[in-house]
């Protein structure tokens, strides 16, 4: 299975109806095996164990399932609302993809499913007394189930849609896309050379934001033509007819060219998946949306920055004790590394815009920049000072309180400082 393949499966995996359709699926198979395995009991041991009693159980789960299940995806469908208005919209993708509310849905559906399948074949006379009782047994298991899944969901709702869950589901999200990111500093391939390039070059056919790149397609193009490839663009960047994607030493017919473009995933929007720096982006735009006017919500932005400085200190931390142990996989492929700089930019800089006229706020960003500085993580070191006086800058544009701003000035000076390691 290649690695596109491998990733649309799963992206298809995460998807709502998925889950339902497996626990209805399950459910089903329940009902038929009760048909199987009636015959084996005898009828006074079913009779004996109380198998009479299946039709009311399976008239309670049928008639509470359904109302639970439409009241479950009322309550999902306003959890992403509230996640959307309150946060970002990029951050709700996380909540639709959400393992324990897909799980909460799909058991109440396939013990909807399950329920009623049972009461057709019960009222149809397709059960013996024994294979009443095996119903009996799935319907007091699928019983015992749905009362745990229920009970999770209710302590899962007084969490559900909240600032702090979402800011830790877009941090977790962030620091797995991280470490598989670790685990392949270039994609698994070699580190392309800024300004390298190939003789033949390959633009992108479609327009928007490339979402995984197949390297393990590309590699193998490469050794059918003793060719090395450049792949000029990582999961997360925007391309457009004009973009470079791939470029080559050997002639590109039509055909190879195809299987290129298909090795480059392109779609609407950018994922977390395989994708760093999304995730620092959705945190700049929680805080920028804490920040604005409407909302003038400058906690959110202090939480925002802590979580920023945890996720970077993850990737520092992980990048020192895996340095050195990541595999070659694709020798014949290159591809740009990660420019980390930039993540700088994409969580601090808006704070450092949005947040000018707030003093509380320019304080912990000039703090968090300090906090960053003690990584010692050399690439981090002139962006961090950059946004530092970058920050200063816009404090005094905004006009901020004299005093308010030599109260920056002084926190600045220890990320300017030179800290020995």
């Amino acid at each position: 299975m290649t690695e596109k393949l491998l990733y649309l499966l799963q992206r298809v995996m995460r998807k709502t109806w998925v889950r339902c359709v497996l626990f209805s699926l399950v459910g089903v198979l329940a009902v038929g095996l009760s048909m199987v395995l009636g015959p084996s009991i005898p009828e006074d041991v079913a009779v004996k164990l109380g198998s009479d009693a299946i039709g009311s159980m399976l008239n309670i789960i049928a008639t509470s399932m359904l109302t639970v299940a439409i009241f479950s995806a009322s309550t999902m469908v306003s959890s992403f609302t509230a996640v959307a208005s309150s946060a970002t919209p990029r951050a709700s993708q996380l909540m639709i993809e959400d393992t324990t509310i897909q799980n909460t849905l799909a058991t109440f559906i396939g013990a909807f499913l399950y329920s009623v399948i049972a009461l057709i074949g019960l009222n149809a006379r397709l059960y013996g007394g024994g294979g009443r009782l095996v119903l009996f047994g799935f319907t007091v298991a699928i019983l015992l189930i749905v009362v745990i899944v229920l009970l999770r969901w209710i302590d899962y709702l007084s969490v559900l849609g909240r600032m702090g869950e979402t800011l830790q589901r877009v941090e977790k999200a962030t620091t797995q896309a991280m470490d598989q990111r670790l685990s392949r500093p270039c994609l698994g391939g070699k580190p392309l050379r800024r300004g390298s390039q190939g003789r033949y070059t390959l633009l992108s056919s479609e327009t928007g934001f490339v979402q995984h790149v197949s390297m393990d397609i590309l590699q193998k193009l490469a050794e059918e033509n003793d060719d090395t490839l450049q792949v000029h663009v990582l999961p997360g960047a925007f391309v457009e007819p004009s973009t470079l994607i791939v470029s080559g030493d050997q002639v590109m017919d039509d055909a190879r060219r195809e299987a290129m473009r298909s090795a480059v995933l392109i779609g609407a929007s950018r994922t977390f998946d395989h994708d760093p720096r999304f995730g620092l982006v959705v945190l700049g735009e929680i805080s920028t949306r804490a920040l604005s006017p409407g909302v003038n919500d400058p906690g959110t932005a202090l939480d925002v920055m802590a979580t920023a400085v945890r996720t970077l200190a993850h990737w520092v931390h992980h990048l020192h004790s895996n340095a050195g142990t990541a595999d070659l996989l694709f020798d014949r492929v290159s591809a740009p590394p990660l420019d980390e700089a930039g993540m700088l930019d994409d969580v601090f800089l808006p704070l450092a815009r949005y947040g000018a006229g707030a003093a509380e706020v320019g304080l912990q960003l000039q703090r968090s920049l300090a906090a960053i500085r003690r990584l010692h993580h050399p690439e981090f070191d002139t962006a961090v000072q950059q946004l530092s006086r970058y920050a200063i800058a816009r404090a005094v544009h905004a006009d901020l309180f004299e005093a308010d701003v030599q109260g920056l000035r002084e926190a600045a000076e220890e990320v300017q400082r030179v800290i020995p390691a």
